[in-house]
């Protein structure tokens, strides 16, 4: 082995190109049936593996700030490209947030699954599934659970299936409420679905929790710029279901744009609550003075400063004219009680003297009437006429009624002086303390009057807060909407077949690849010679399967042929002998099972043919093979016999007529267990 392995490198050089191709080209149906299966073995699995496609998306990121300069004709920014890279940077993390991705899995509700079930593939569903299931607990309750069951749909219901054998819960009715893992839920069919459509069909329901849901959509999205000095941004994302991968990206793009906008309503919003506080506050202390100047002004009597200073002024000359004509008529009482004390009785007294008393008016005017009449009887009848007694004694009674008039009078006279002196002091203090009033009054206006104006700019910036929050614009505008490749992503089938074709071939190749490698093996006459070099070779026997068979004396087959042609080179090659001296040809191989046996009988055989003597002796002590191209057993006598006992003859030892000839005798070899050791040592002896 290793003296090939050494000839095969010192002749590499001699390498024949064809001679290696026809190595593998020997075993062309093994490529063909590779090819086959690995193609068939591609076509089940691009038929049954789910497809996953790829929905895309673009959105431009919008420059809301006002101090953003750019050099003029869309030019690089004159701060450079990197911060705004570090922008877009910014910006795919934040679409990439968990938050964000929770947002979207919980307004989709991407956390409940619907499949459609078939003997070899799972379809997911997506907005178009027979069924919706309801689950009876909060999304709270829910944020950890996990569940997947199968149903099937039967006659009046469904039957939930685990593990393709069916429960034990029986028929199921749509619309009743079922618990399975715990987890209440109620599966109600779509509005005009026929049910009868799909009895005997399979339907999976699966819950996932939200954690890893939200995570599993942050690994999956893909985000990148479009292009260098681009604010456009790509996403892409991946999913068995198309239209469910569209919905996804179309709801990241709204909530990520929505996300934006309040952020930037985010400082309005609380300039709003800020000033409804402030609103709040502002209010109860304009409220508070209120009513402290309402309370004020009732306590001091005011109502308006300036006409408080008009009414106080007009009160005060009414009240000193009111006290100048008491005081007249005090004077004039006085004056008529002066009278009254010197008066003749039946003298009249002078009508209009200013007096205000109606009463003393009236007195005054009867007893005037008295006198009148008086004198107008005295002057008729006399002074003792009856009628001038009465009307004596008429006068003495007014008399005395005008001086208790007139008392009475004084009286009221000093009661409503004293009265509008009073008032009269009332008015002037109130009037001198109308400055006070006013600068006190002018004070909590003041503060009224910076409450208010505070007020209205709250109140101003509060509507140019809403104003704000209603107008601001979005944060991205949409270049693009999802959209999906009609082909799938994966499996590629060009790939997938190229691969089969390419593992069809390899997996042949490597075979014979090895197969050679290890074979140590000579094939052909060509091996043989690189190997050996100038020693000739003198025939090629063909392989037979029967490893018994001997040619016949007119055999015309392949073996036969193969044997004259070698025992004719044999003749070529042997040295001239003698005559009467045979040649001597010894056969031999390095292990058994090589076919000196078979060749040594086969060649006698083709030597016999032509009418020579031919002697074959079998010296395989080891594993003598003799016996089986003959009807005797291992135990003949032979050669060991004679190379114990050097007296035997060895023609007795021939055995004749085992062929189809006369002229090839054969010598065996007793079976090892019975020669005799020192047989060996003969025999090793005479053959070094």
């Amino acid at each position: 082995m290793d003296n090939f392995e050494f000839e095969n490198q010192t002749n590499s050089s001699n390498f024949d190109i064809l001679a290696e191709i026809n190595k593998y080209l020997r075993y062309w149906y093994l490529f063909v049936i590779s090819i086959l299966v690995f193609f068939i073995i591609a076509k089940i699995y691009l038929r049954y593996t789910t497809p996953i496609y790829e929905s895309y998306s673009e959105i431009k990121i919008l420059d809301n700030s006002t101090s953003a300069f750019k050099l003029p004709d869309n030019m690089i920014p004159i701060f450079g490209s990197k911060s705004s890279k570090r922008s877009l940077d910014n910006e795919i993390e934040m679409i990439k947030s968990y938050q964000l991705m929770e947002r979207v899995v919980r307004n989709l509700d991407l956390t409940t699954c619907y499949y459609r079930v078939g003997y070899f593939t799972t379809k997911e569903l997506w907005k178009n599934e027979p069924f919706t299931i309801k689950w009876l607990k909060s999304s709270n309750q829910l944020v950890t659970k996990s569940l997947r069951f199968e149903i099937e749909i039967v006659e009046g219901g469904y039957e939930i299936v685990d593990n393709n054998e069916k429960t034990n819960f029986g028929v199921i009715g749509f619309n009743s409420v079922h618990v399975t893992s715990g987890i209440p839920f109620k599966i109600s069919p779509r509005l005009g679905l026929n049910l009868n459509s799909l009895i005997g069909k399979k339907f999976a329901f699966e819950l996932l929790p939200l954690r890893q849901t939200t995570l599993s959509l942050c690994n999956r999205i893909n985000i990148k710029t479009v292009a260098n000095q681009s604010d456009i941004l790509g996403l892409s994302l991946t999913g068995t279901n198309t239209a469910k991968i569209e919905a996804t990206l179309n709801e990241i793009v709204k909530q990520f744009d929505l996300d934006g906008i309040k952020d930037r309503q985010l400082v309005s919003q609380r300039t709003i609550d800020f000033v409804n506080n402030r609103f709040n506050f502002l209010g109860r202390q304009l409220d508070s003075i209120e009513n402290d100047k309402e309370k004020y002004k009732r306590e001091n009597g005011l109502t308006n400063v300036d006409t408080d200073i008009e009414s106080a002024a007009k009160n005060i000359e009414n009240s000193k004219t009111i006290i100048t004509d008491i005081e007249n008529q005090i004077e004039l009482a006085n004056y008529i009680e002066k009278s009254l004390k010197t008066h003749n009785k039946f003298e009249s007294f002078p009508l209009e003297i200013g007096i205000s008393n109606t009463l003393m008016n009236q007195l005054f005017s009867n007893y005037n009437l008295l006198v009148f009449e008086r004198e107008k009887l005295l002057f008729s009848a006399g002074e003792n006429n009856p009628k001038i007694k009465i009307i004596n004694e008429q006068l003495d009674i007014l008399k005395k009624d005008m001086f208790k008039a007139i008392k009475n009078y004084q009286q009221e006279l000093q009661s409503s002086l004293v009265k509008n002196n009073y008032l009269n002091k009332q008015y002037t203090d109130k009037f001198n303390k109308i400055p006070l009033y006013e600068k006190f009054i002018r004070s909590i206006e003041r503060q009224q009057g910076i409450k208010e104006s505070l007020y209205i700019l709250l109140l101003q910036k509060r509507e140019e807060a809403a104003i704000n929050v209603a107008v601001t614009g979005p944060s991205i505008k949409v270049v693009d909407y999802a959209s999906s490749n009609i082909n799938a992503i994966s499996p590629k089938k060009d790939i997938i077949y190229i691969g089969s074709l390419v593992i069809g071939l390899l997996v042949p190749f490597l075979f014979v690849f090895v197969k050679n490698l290890l074979d140590n093996k000579i094939h052909n006459k060509q091996e043989l010679l690189r190997i050996i070099g100038d020693i000739p070779i003198v025939s090629e026997v063909p392989f037979i399967g029967d490893d018994l068979k001997v040619m016949l004396d007119n055999d015309r087959s392949v073996l036969a042929e193969s044997f004259r042609i070698l025992r004719t080179n044999i003749g070529y090659l042997l040295p001239l002998q003698a005559d009467k001296v045979a040649p001597v040809l010894f056969i031999t191989s390095t292990i058994k099972g090589e076919g000196k046996t078979f060749t040594s009988i086969n060649l006698g055989m083709a030597f016999a043919t032509l009418g020579k003597k031919v002697l074959v002796i079998g010296a395989d002590l080891r594993n003598p093979q003799f016996h089986k191209y003959t009807n005797l057993d291992k135990a003949h006598v032979g050669l060991s016999n004679y190379l114990y006992d050097s007296s035997v003859d060895w023609r007795t030892l021939t055995v004749k007529n085992q062929f189809d000839t006369s002229n090839l005798e054969l010598i065996f070899l007793e079976l090892f267990l019975q020669i005799h050791p020192s047989c060996f040592k003969w025999a090793y002896r005479t053959i070094a």
